[in-house]
């Protein structure tokens, strides 16, 4: 449990700087890489795979990474992992130009993926031990400010070096912001209470805590079980919606470049932002009540931007990519904002880490889905691109309804 009788405290401080430096990093790398392929290679099934395949580890090893979280120091874990991805990407600058540079760069991507999800959990839940649990939903705004900022700016700068300065300039960026997030972790001051020794073997343990963390959220808290069902359906949309529909749609769909791309994902990043100061504004008049609400306004957004860009073209039809996806991010940050504090508040503290993991493989799950199945869409419907987005969306609009009435006949 936190001693920490204030937010901004100097061990806070330093999450939220080791958070932006590795927030820019990742963003850097996760946006010129599949988009340096996608333009050379022209293939959106591609880039899709691409895409699933880096969400893959959030699912396999997040359980993984929540055991460890439970188990041994948190910041241990964030430190090692973090040292880990300088290594990979140090490797990477070293060999890349003495081997087929598309596939070397998706390993790339997948182990620090991979190792970004052993963490997550330990990064989510190390903030319970370095601030007072009454400003949880505030530490949790700053940290989601910072990194839609990253969001918003990154995008644009990435999109920039990668047309005027290439892959390996950002590969080199990228290496040094890692170095300096897992420097500065190190500097924290986190009290670890050891827990007791895991009597069965470590895939075994892994198993019963991913177990735990279903059994709490499916049948113990029944508002939590309808929220990580809805979170589950808010990744089925947004999670193309953020990345893969407006890069093809752009540089495939319009013919437009990298830099018209990053200026687009850094206006739709705006939309988080804007999310984010609503959140903190309402307070607790928008809470977990609303998400299916909320989600079925976004479904009914993201078909009608999909028709609109079907009947425009040209910059008309980037202006309304842009709008549309920027409005459904505004919801989608506050529903995560929402969502996360709900769940660090209403879980008991020794099972978090397990709860936490469970509720972040759900979401990853459902973005790996979305991401798949919509890349073969794309390869399925050539040209029109418009019409392959619009499956997802109805799907969600229908399954809305039916998550309130299965949840209101389990009351």
């Amino acid at each position: 449990m936190t001693t920490a009788t204030k937010l901004w405290n100097k061990n806070f401080i330093k999450y939220i700087f080791a958070y932006e430096l590795s927030e820019i990093g990742t963003v850097l790398l996760t946006f010129a890489i599949p988009i340096y392929i996608l333009i050379a290679t022209n293939n959106p099934a591609l880039l899709g795979t691409i895409f699933t395949l880096n969400l893959l580890p959030h699912v396999l090893v997040t359980p993984i990474g929540g055991l460890l979280a439970d188990s041994v120091s948190k910041k241990s874990v964030i430190v090692v992992s973090q040292f880990s991805i300088v290594f990979i990407i140090g490797i990477y600058a070293l060999i890349s130009g003495s081997f087929n540079t598309h596939l070397i760069s998706v390993g790339l991507l997948f182990l620090m993926t991979t190792l970004q999800a052993i963490q997550g959990s330990s990064f989510e839940t190390v903030l319970y031990s370095i601030i007072p649990m009454d400003d949880l939903m505030k530490a949790n705004s700053v940290t989601y400010i910072m990194m839609i900022g990253s969001g918003v700016i990154i995008p644009i700068l990435s999109g920039f070096l990668l047309r005027r300065l290439g892959l390996e300039f950002i590969i080199y960026i990228s290496l040094i912001l890692f170095f300096l997030s897992a420097v500065v972790n190190a500097s924290m001051k986190v009290k670890f209470e050891k827990p007791e020794k895991i009597e069965t073997g470590f895939f075994k343990a892994v198993l019963a805590d991913f177990n735990a963390g279903f059994k709490y959220v499916w049948k113990e808290n029944i508002n939590l079980k309808r929220a990580t069902i809805g979170i589950f359906l808010y990744a089925l949309l947004i999670t193309p919606a953020l990345n893969l529909i407006p890069s093809v749609f752009i540089i495939n769909g319009l013919g437009m470049n990298e830099s018209n791309l990053g200026l687009a994902q850094g206006i739709i990043a705006l939309g988080g932002i804007t999310g984010i100061l609503i959140q903190r504004k309402s307070g607790e008049k928008i809470n977990v009540s609303k998400l299916p609400g909320m989600l079925l306004l976004m479904s009914v957004v993201s078909i009608f931007t999909s028709i609109l860009f079907l009947l425009t073209s040209g910059t008309l039809a980037y202006i309304l990519i842009v709008i549309g996806i920027t409005f459904m991010n505004i919801f989608i940050m506050m529903s995560s904002l929402i969502y996360f504090t709900y769940l660090g508040t209403n879980t008991p503290e020794e099972i978090v880490g397990k709860v936490m993991s469970f509720a972040i493989v759900i979401m990853t799950l459902g973005g790996a889905i979305a991401q798949f199945t919509v890349s073969r869409l794309f390869n399925i419907a050539g040209d029109n691109l418009a019409l392959a987005a619009l499956v997802l969306p109805i799907v969600v609009l229908i399954s809305v309804p039916l998550m309130i009435t299965r949840g209101k006949g389990q009351e």
